[in-house]
């Protein structure tokens, strides 16, 4: 039996491949997330694939531990001082975030390496015996980046070795990030300190109650044992999953160019799959850090079901980033909550069936909703029906400049792709937000609410080494050299990624090896900047070696079971209102298509077909919406 859990801020995900596929949904548990997946854990499992949000929260809420900063005497300060970046250049009341690092845990050893890695100068031993001691009465993490260890890591081993003994928990650099730029790679390595003892006591607590090391999904979209993996890989461990899938369907459909979609109850995550391949990045924004760890290109706005609608200072009407998360949770819910949600205005414009949320086991409460965007109506000075639509449009608009941010400022012409939409309300803003985009069609696969949980089991295990070795890409047999020691005592599929420039610039694009890897990356730079410089000497940065270990895929196809639908209701559109049909999707056939303005109703999510738009059940129980 094969189980996977995803975590997500309202509901967790789970699905049992036993023979066939089962999935549910329970409540999380925000307090303490390790309580859902316990909870929801069956018994009888061998194998556990999880994507969990435990070091996100961590680091958002603060809620890491006290860590200390171990580097070389006088560049103790070098957290603080950072890139010369402005997030906004015209600003000048720009409130710099700080590191999680107080300045008195910072400390400096003496001891220095050159950039290539030859002693100069050698380490005080007696320096970290007295600074481990410290730590411990301070019961503090440690983060250990010394310059050049990417060269040389024998000073962080030494290191490391002494706070073992000490029984501090810590983080090296090179083991974290084996790369250059000494500031990126002393923030990651912080990072990894600061959130490491949360993320690796959450994942002791499940392996000891479901006797199971589970697989983790990485933030890149791969797998890793919870016991091998490096918390910093696990920011974004619950979107790659979605992503992952995104490039499963690609291959299924024989779709190249996909958006991804994943709306749940707090926010939407975006990605793209290009020519088949999901998106990547060697360095990512957590919150205003710049952390080198490969990453599935996920872009995450705060607009979710439970994003809560507001009217601002100028009476503009809002809708997040705020959440009512799990929660007490959307007004229709029943619980305390109280103020107007996403949720609410989808239920009351007649896309959710009060009475089929989450299969029939959740019943939503029509009137409390009513009662919630009755007040925001009243603030706003319009009818009902148009507060509901307008807070729809609104999230729609939200969503739209996201999507945009992953196409058309990345050169990408949107109307070259396709969405696929899942999540709990993906499949209703989709066909919204391809109308704002000139994209035609939307694909929502076979269990949307519960897709990442699905993506996790197409995740293959994957281990891999990078080395930072600027040199030019004309020196075959250092970049040979390079290759072989990296792939000493891996097994599986090796793939090469070098990431390359042009002589002289700052960033890099990662290009996989190949015969003629110039003319790729002079393609590569062409396609993302609009120009190349074919006579320019190209510069290998860094060399990145995967070795993947493959796992079998499951079959989504699902069983189709005839049956009745249910009768026709009025829905809300910006046409106004209209009498709708309304489908079971299980009761769809294979092949059987349909026209809008239509719902169709899942057991974990639903799917809206607004006029102007039909559908019909492609393969693999894949709907396809288009417009007509």
């Amino acid at each position: 039996m094969i189980v996977a859990m995803d975590v997500g801020g309202t509901f967790t995900d789970i699905l049992v491949l036993d023979g066939g596929l089962r999935r549910f949904k329970i409540p999380s548990t925000p307090e303490d997330p390790a309580e859902a997946v316990i909870r929801g854990f069956p018994q009888g499992a061998d194998t556990f694939i999880h994507g969990t949000t435990v070091a996100t929260n961590a680091f958002l809420e603060g809620k890491g531990v006290r860590t200390a900063f171990i580097t070389n005497q006088n560049f103790e300060d070098i957290l603080f001082i950072g890139r010369q970046v402005r997030p906004k250049l015209y600003d000048l009341h720009i409130d710099k975030q700080e590191p999680p690092l107080l300045t008195e845990d910072c400390y400096g050893i003496p001891g220095r390496m050159d950039s290539n890695g030859d002693v100069i100068c050698d380490m005080n031993t007696q320096r970290i015996r007295e600074v481990a001691l410290s730590l411990k009465k301070k019961r503090c993490s440690a983060a250990v980046c010394f310059l050049h260890s990417y060269k040389n890591s024998d000073h962080e081993e030494v290191v490391g070795r002494i706070l073992d003994s000490h029984g501090i928990s810590h983080s090296l650099s090179h083991r974290v990030s084996n790369e250059f730029r000494e500031y990126e790679r002393g923030i990651t390595t912080l990072l990894d300190a600061y959130i490491g003892p949360v993320v690796r006591n959450y994942f002791k607590r499940i392996r000891d109650r479901t006797g199971i090391d589970p697989l983790v999904m990485k933030s890149s979209g791969d797998l890793e044992l919870s016991s091998r993996i490096n918390p910093i890989d696990t920011f974004y461990s619950g979107p790659a999953g979605g992503a992952a899938g995104g490039e499963y369907i690609s291959k299924i459909l024989g779709v190249g160019n996909l958006i991804t979609l994943d709306m749940g109850g707090t926010s939407a995550d975006m990605a793209t799959v290009l020519k088949g391949k999901m998106g990547w990045k060697d360095q990512a924004l957590v919150g205003a850090f710049p952390v080198q760890s490969r990453m599935a290109d996920i872009v995450t706005v705060g607009a979710g079901g439970g994003s809560i609608a507001w009217v601002d200072q100028g009476n503009m009407l809002r809708v997040g980033p705020k959440s009512a998360g799990a929660s007490p949770g959307p007004a229709c819910y029943g619980h305390s909550g109280i103020e107007p949600t996403l949720t609410d205005a989808l239920l009351l414009a007649g896309y959710i069936d009060q009475d089929y949320f989450l299969g029939g086991e959740m019943k939503l409460h029509r009137k409390r909703a009513e009662k919630a965007l009755r007040v925001l109506s009243n603030t706003l000075g319009l009818p009902m029906d148009e507060t509901i639509m307008g807070v729809i449009r609104v999230a729609n608009s939200t969503m739209a400049r996201c999507m945009k941010s992953i196409t058309v400022e990345r050169g990408l012409m949107p109307d070259r792709f396709s969405i696929l939409a899942f999540g709990g309300a993906g499949p209703i803003h989709a066909p919204y937000l391809a109308e704002e985009l000139g994209i035609e069609r939307v694909y929502v696969p076979p269990m949307p609410g519960v897709f990442s949980a699905f993506g996790m089991l197409t995740g293959d295990i994957v281990r891999e080494k990078v080395r930072t070795v600027l040199i030019s890409v004309e020196e075959k047999e250092a970049l040979a050299n390079v290759i072989k020691e990296l792939s000493r005592g891996q097994e599986g599929k090796r793939t090469v990624y070098l990431g390359a420039r042009y002589h002289g610039q700052s960033h890099h694009l990662n290009i996989p090896l190949s015969e003629d890897m110039e003319t790729d990356f002079h393609d590569a730079h062409r396609a993302l900047y609009g120009y190349s410089h074919p006579d320019e000497v190209i510069e290998i940065v860094n060399v990145r070696v995967q070795h993947r270990l493959k796992r079998t895929t499951p079959v989504i196809d699902l069983q189709d079971e005839p049956g009745e639908h249910p009768p026709e209701r009025i829905c809300i559109f910006p046409e106004g209102e209209m009498e709708s049909m309304v489908y079971y999707r299980k009761h769809l056939l294979s092949g059987e298509e349909g026209k809008g303005p239509a719902v169709i109703e899942d057991m974990d999510s639903t799917i809206l077909v607004p006029p102007g738009w039909g559908f019909r059940v492609a393969r693999k129980s894949i709907l396809e919406l288009v417009r007509t």
